[in-house]
């Protein structure tokens, strides 16, 4: 794995990619350099080219100039995905929060411009992953019914049965922040989990407890923006124990390969490890992870992730 290791002294810094490629994929977009972000972009490996994917599509500002080419969808989806991104950045609390008449004009315009784009690539290019992600994406921005929620799920898992991405929007498209509900969310973590072992997949659990403990102070405090989550929610038994299976299904599993994406998983464990007080575990994770491959969620800022570390070592 890429590593850029800091100096002893220096405040960790957040992981914001997970290899050299992804790095250098966001400074082509930056500056609108698409042969070479092309070529990154159309990595062989199903799992470096929806990770490179994900990173293209929060690159500011790149659905303004990609244009579409007769040749490839590839442009067509990530104008696609970076104008549903950019919608997302007005509905961070879910489809519940407010938004004024510019705001909410706006979101429509954006998400609307966004299906146009991700069902002329399904149209042309129906098996393409990526393009099944984003349409579980707009699933729930257009607030469709579960069942179409899911049956683009399945047609997603036809053509690869573990794709990280496609199985974190189905989770937030079945999510109570989302229309969906808590008990539908769990189910489908659960069910995959037991699907895919030996992947990265049964981290779902740890996904649908966080999006649990959000909806959860959602209710407690909706008007309140810094709502704060209740880490006393990862120690009951029944949490800590399911925690525990899942993390055996998952990168504790004989089959599991550390990958580009393990520092994904290792980061959700170590923190519902560290507030549920399986210190010793959460401990040899925080070791895996040491400065190099904090990742922004589920910590939001290095601060919590140091207070998370130093809670675990003070407790071994």
């Amino acid at each position: 794995m890429w590593s850029t290791k800091k100096k002893d002294d220096d405040v960790p810094e957040f992981c914001r990619f997970l290899d050299e490629d992804a790095e250098h994929l966001r400074r082509a977009l930056r500056k609108q350099d698409w042969p070479t972000a092309r070529g990154i972009l159309e990595a062989a490996d199903p799992e470096h080219r929806s990770h490179y994917f994900s990173v293209a599509a929060t690159t500011v500002g790149v659905e303004r100039w990609i244009t579409d080419e007769p040749d490839s969808v590839l442009p067509l989806l990530l104008r696609g995905a970076g104008l549903l991104t950019s919608a997302w950045e007005l509905r961070r609390d879910g489809l519940a929060g407010p938004l004024s008449d510019a705001g909410a004009e706006l979101w429509s315009r954006l998400v609307r411009q966004a299906e146009e784009c991700v069902d002329e690539v399904l149209r042309r290019d129906p098996g393409r992953a990526d393009a099944w992600t984003w349409s579980i994406a707009l699933s729930r921005a257009l607030e469709l019914p579960e069942q179409e929620r899911r049956r683009r799920f399945q047609r997603l898992i036809e053509i690869e049965p573990d794709n990280w991405y496609g199985h974190e929007q189905m989770l937030l498209a079945l999510s109570p922040r989302w229309g969906g509900s808590s008990e539908a969310m769990f189910e489908f973590a659960r069910t995959r989990a037991a699907a895919c072992p030996g992947t990265h997949i049964p981290a779902l659990v740890v996904l649908a407890h966080r999006e649990q403990i959000a909806h959860l102070a959602y209710l407690a405090e909706p008007d309140d923006p810094d709502r704060s989550e209740d880490l006393a929610y990862w120690e009951p038994e029944a949490v800590t124990d399911e925690l525990w299976d899942a993390a055996h299904a998952s990168f504790w599993h004989d089959d599991y390969e550390i990958t580009l994406l393990t520092p994904i998983v290792w980061n959700n464990f170590a923190y519902a490890f560290a507030w549920g007080d399986f210190h010793k575990p959460a401990w040899s994770i925080f070791e895996s992870i040491e400065d190099d491959w904090i990742t922004r969620e589920p910590w939001d800022t290095i601060k919590f992730f140091l207070r998370s570390r130093n809670y675990t070592r003070e407790n071994l």
